[in-house]
């Protein structure tokens, strides 16, 4: 069975061999790439035929046939090309879509007899194709909407829903179904974004689209439109506004359903429903409605447009009158919607005439009255009408009146002249005299005033001119109403008066002009000399007698040195001027001048006349500036209390006249200004309060200069000098008051006499501080002198607590303390005992051969030769002589003690060397300084001049065992390692301390002795030697001097 099976599989494999084989051998068509073609849409496409014959150039009609059995139409997308190199045709199918799956056939003739063909299946592969799904979807509130969601692909596709990334089921509200998502009554929560999500089990393909569901909601009124007035050939708003979703979309139709915005000039905004139109005309009233629509609904609300009709002056003519007419009238019609009211003023009166009577003038009268407008207006009925009457009229009521038309659409204006007739007058006429000389010709000019105009004749000696009188030395140009005669006077006979005649309709005037002959003015009657400097002199001038009939323009002077000829004279010529001062310049110093002078009007010189010789004086310093108080375009007023008074600016732009230079130029200005307040005194002055600026200005022509004070409601005075090279001038001098504020300003009255900033401020505070100071010390008093309290108190127990003396305190004070240097010490030991009588018996024995003489004295040797280089490591060599203490003491074991405890109270190798003032060491022994190298130790100024003499005539012997030598100390040597050693063999440390307990003599004399005061008291008092010392501190209780290294 087995072997059967395989022998029958042979056999259909050989079959296939064989069957193979044939067919590659007879004649075919084979199609590339073979077998069925699975392709994505979109994609391109391209199948070839071949023919597979023995002899290819019998192949004939070789072509392509679609799935619909039409050959291939050879267009942009599909086509088919045939190779010439072989029997083949390519198919091209470009884009591929749906529309192209299907069988294709490749057909072709063999032989001229054979059909061959061949066949390909041609599967367009689909993917997720959204072809009904719009991203952005609106519904209805409350109705049931599809969300759409169609989607094409091949192999189909399984399409389900999410919400916000939650899956949507099918359900009460909503149900799935192929081509959408049906939601039931839709609300606002309906809202938002769905996925529809596409998936193709077969591909694995999968897409996503988020469609956004707007849940609409029809318009609703939030600016309903209103009624509107707008004014003609202006701009006017309607609005209304509606909220929906989504937003409402705006119409505005007039009445007849016509688009609002068909009109010109005529727009809306979308966004806002505004219908604007910017051109109003009279027939744009009416009626307009505004829609609001969106998907969801529609509304529609409508107001009515009124437009307000301009004013105009639609008549108004000029009138003419003769002057005392009983009635003048004007009359004025306007028109307007509404009618406008129409109110008269003369351009001569700022003041409009008022309805009815006018109360200033009763001959004019206002009547208003509404009329009929006539049949050519477009649109209007009625015009307003105004009627302004004048009685009696008089010449000035001639000129223009206004009328002006008033409504809510505006003003409109025209105006009429009103025309008075009259005689002529000579009104105008400006002269009366005309002056010849030489012959010269003359204009006479003549002005008649008249209306209407009047026509002018000229008169001579009761002959007409140009009619009867035709002398040729006669010209006249015109006749009215300016009328020129010019006059050629050849002889006296032309010189007189000449009558110009004005006539019109209404009368006729006549005007005199005298023509005279004019002559050259006399001497001047006298030059008075004003002002005399060194390079200038000032004049000032008496006119002559007879100016010879015309005016004078001009003064003149001839000037020479002495020495000189009058050929050789200068002349200045002065025009007339308004203040009478005329300066003759640039004269040298120190030299005599001789002077004449002379007038001048239009005919020519007068004869020279008024002579002066004076002699100039030296060169000096400049005259002072003269400074321009007026105003020159600068803030603030001359006030009436001379001074300047500046507005809430404080700069100020001080102006000022170059003065004369005496001789030398001036090269520069002082400017100089400071606050100053008023010093109220019988005599009132002006008191420095601040600092001076002085500003320097160069001279260069320059006679301005902007002053930026920074004061506020203060007075200053500005200084200016001139310089040149002889010095200053004089002091111009000028107070301004500098701005205030404006409120500040206001408030404060006009009549104050000063302001605050002249109160003398410090002297008051310290007054009142005196005052305070005065009271508390008295009242401190009081309570010290009634109640034991008080500052007073305090210092006084302070004070007794200072003046006990404990010798164990005092001893205790000393320690660490080194005496270096000091002046004497007075109190004890100078043959004085504070004890009674008794104690004075007692110790005389043992005291007196003692009491004269110094207990201690400290020497400092000032030897140059023993004075090392360096004086950073010098040290003193100091001498003690003391007395001797015995009878105080009755062992030799009790003394030694003694020494040893005062050579430590007294010395210590310390860097800071003492002296104390009261205590422990001024009980010991009394000191002063005297210098090694003197015979005679300086004369101490506490000790009296009997002791001193008897010390003196004595020798100085001091003790061996208190002596302390000089030793040099080189730099590696500490200078406070070598100190003074002390031996002293009289008087008890703790007898004398309490002695000096008992008295308050020895205290107060201790005090005055030693003051407290520094170093040069002593040099001066005690004639003391403490250079090289140093006084560093003060504590009360002692003094410190110290000649340490570091402060020699």
């Amino acid at each position: 069975m087995k072997t059967l099976l395989h022998c029958v599989i042979f056999i259909i494999f050989l079959s296939g061999c064989v069957a193979q084989l044939k067919r590659s051998t007879e004649p075919h068509l084979q199609i590339l790439p073979s077998g069925s073609q699975e392709i994505r849409a979109g994609k391109n496409l391209v199948l070839t035929c071949r023919a597979q014959v023995p002899n290819q150039e019998l192949i004939k009609d070789l072509k392509w046939i679609d799935p619909h059995g039409q050959i291939i139409s050879q267009d942009n997308r599909v086509y088919s090309e045939s190779h010439t190199e072989e029997a083949a045709i390519s198919l091209f199918i470009k884009r591929l879509t749906s529309e192209d799956a299907g069988l294709y056939k490749c057909s072709a003739i063999y032989a001229a007899n054979q059909e061959i063909v061949a066949s390909v299946t041609v599967s367009i592969i689909i993917g997720i194709t959204w072809s009904d799904a719009p991203t952005e979807q609106y519904a209805t509130l409350g109705t049931d909407y599809k969300l759409r969601c169609k989607v094409q692909a091949n192999p189909p596709a399984n399409i389900d829903w999410l919400k916000e990334s939650v899956i949507v089921s099918t359900g009460d509200r909503y149900v799935i179904e192929t081509d959408g998502l049906l939601i039931k009554q839709i609300s606002k929560s309906d809202g938002g974004t769905f996925t529809c999500r596409a998936r193709v089990p077969q591909t694995g393909e999968l897409e996503e689209r988020n469609i956004i569901l707007d849940v609409q909601e029809p318009p609703r009124w939030v600016l309903k439109p209103s009624n509107v007035q707008g004014i003609e050939t202006e701009k006017v708003e309607f609005k209304c506004q509606a909220l929906g979703s989504p937003h409402p979309r705006y119409t505005w139709v007039d009445r007849e359903g016509i688009d609002a915005t068909d009109k010109e000039g005529w727009k809306l905004e979308a966004n806002t429903g505004t219908l604007i139109a910017y051109q109003l005309e009279r027939k744009d009233a009416g009626q307009y409605t505004c829609i609001a629509e969106n998907n969801a609904g529609r509304l529609e609300a409508s107001a009515q447009l009124n437009v307000i009709i301009k004013p105009r002056v639609q008549e108004l003519q000029n009138q003419t009158f003769p002057v005392g007419k009983e009635k003048g009238v004007l009359t004025c019609k306007a028109s307007g919607d509404p009618l406008p009211k129409i109110i008269w003023r003369k351009w001569s009166r700022n003041e409009p005439y008022l309805p009815g009577g006018q109360p200033d003038d009763s001959r004019i009268t206002i009547e208003e009255q509404t009329v009929d407008a006539p049949d050519y207006t477009e649109g209007e009925r009625n015009w307003q009408q105004s009627t302004l009457t004048i009685d009696t009229l008089k010449r000035t009521d001639d000129g223009l009146y206004e009328c002006q038309a008033v409504n809510d659409g505006g003003k409109f204006f025209q105006s009429g002249h009103l025309t008075v007739e009259f005689g002529p007058t000579f009104e105008d006429q400006q002269t009366s005299k005309e002056w010849s000389w030489d012959q010269r010709q003359t204009n006479l000019s003549c002005m008649a005033t008249a209306i209407p105009n009047a026509t002018i004749s000229w008169w001579f000696r009761d002959l007409e001119i140009g009619r009867e009188d035709l002398d040729k030395n006669y010209d006249i140009v015109g006749h009215g109403p300016l009328s020129i005669l010019t006059v050629s006077p050849l002889a006296g006979k032309y010189y007189g008066h000449y009558t110009c005649k004005a006539d019109n309709i209404y009368g006729s005037a006549i005007h005199e002009i005298e023509l005279i002959q004019a002559h050259e003015p006399t001497q001047i009657q006298q030059a008075v000399l004003d002002k005399v400097t060194s390079t200038t002199l000032q004049f000032r001038f008496v006119p002559p007698t007879n100016i010879g009939g015309l005016p004078l323009d001009a003064y003149a002077v001839e000037y020479k040195e002495t020495r000189h000829l009058w050929n050789q004279a200068r002349r200045r010529v002065w025009p007339i001027a308004e203040n009478g001062e005329y300066i003759l310049e640039d004269l040298s110093p120190k030299t005599t001048f001789d002077l004449r002078f002379g007038c001048k009007n239009r005919v020519g010189f007068s004869p020279w006349g008024a002579g002066q010789q004076v002699t100039m004086p030296k060169r000096g310093r400049p005259e002072p500036p003269i400074l321009n108080a007026e105003d020159y375009g600068m803030a603030g007023f001359l006030n009436d209390g001379g001074f300047i008074e500046l507005d809430s600016s404080n700069k100020y732009e001080l102006s000022w006249q170059i003065p004369e230079d005496n001789g030398l130029p001036i090269d520069m200005f002082l400017l100089q200004y400071f606050p100053v307040r008023v010093e109220q005194s019988y005599s009132d002055s002006w008191v420095q309060t601040g600092d001076i600026v002085k500003i320097e200005i160069q001279n260069r022509g320059s006679v301005r200069h902007m002053l930026d004070m920074p004061y506020r409601d203060t007075y200053v005075k500005i200084v200016l000098q001139a310089h040149n090279e002889y010095g200053f001038s004089d002091e111009s001098v000028l107070i301004v008051r500098a701005g205030r504020e404006k409120e500040e300003a206001d408030e404060e009255t006009p009549n104050a006499p000063f302001t605050a900033s002249q109160l003398p401020l410090i002297p008051i505070i310290g007054s009142l501080l005196a005052v305070l100071v005065l009271l508390i010390i008295l009242i401190d008093i009081s309570c010290y002198k009634i109640n034991e309290i008080g500052f007073t108190n305090f210092l006084c127990e302070k004070a007794k607590r200072f003046k006990k003396f404990d010798p164990q305190i005092e001893n205790a004070k000393l320690n660490g303390q080194c005496l270096t240097s000091t002046h004497t010490l007075q109190g004890f030991g100078s043959g004085k005992d504070s004890g009674g009588r008794n104690t004075e018996r007692r110790e005389e024995g043992s005291l007196q051969t003692h009491s004269n003489q110094k207990l201690a004295t400290i020497k400092r040797s000032k030897s140059k030769e023993q004075i090392p280089r360096n004086r950073a490591i010098a040290c003193q060599s100091v001498i003690f002589s003391s007395p001797q203490l015995e009878g105080l003491y009755d062992t030799q074991e009790e003394r030694d003690a003694l020494n040893e405890q005062l050579l430590h109270n007294i010395y210590d190798a310390t860097p800071d060397h003492s002296i104390l003032k009261h205590g422990l060491a001024k009980s010991l022994s009394t000191f002063h300084i005297e210098d090694a190298g003197r015979e005679n130790p300086r004369k101490p100024s506490s000790q009296p001049n009997s002791v001193y003499k008897r010390n003196q005539k004595k020798k100085h012997i001091t003790p061996k065992h208190i002596m302390k030598k000089k030793t040099s100390v080189n730099s590696n040597t500490d200078p406070h390692q070598s100190l003074p050693t002390l031996t002293i063999k009289s008087n008890s440390l703790l007898e004398i301390s309490r002695k000096l307990a008992e008295t308050t003599d020895f205290l107060k004399e201790s005090s005055d002795t030693f003051s407290e005061s520094s170093e040069t008291e002593s040099h001066q008092d005690l004639g003391l030697d403490l250079s090289g010392f140093e006084k560093t501190r003060d504590f009360g209780d002692f003094v410190t001097f110290s000649n340490s290294p570091a402060q020699v």
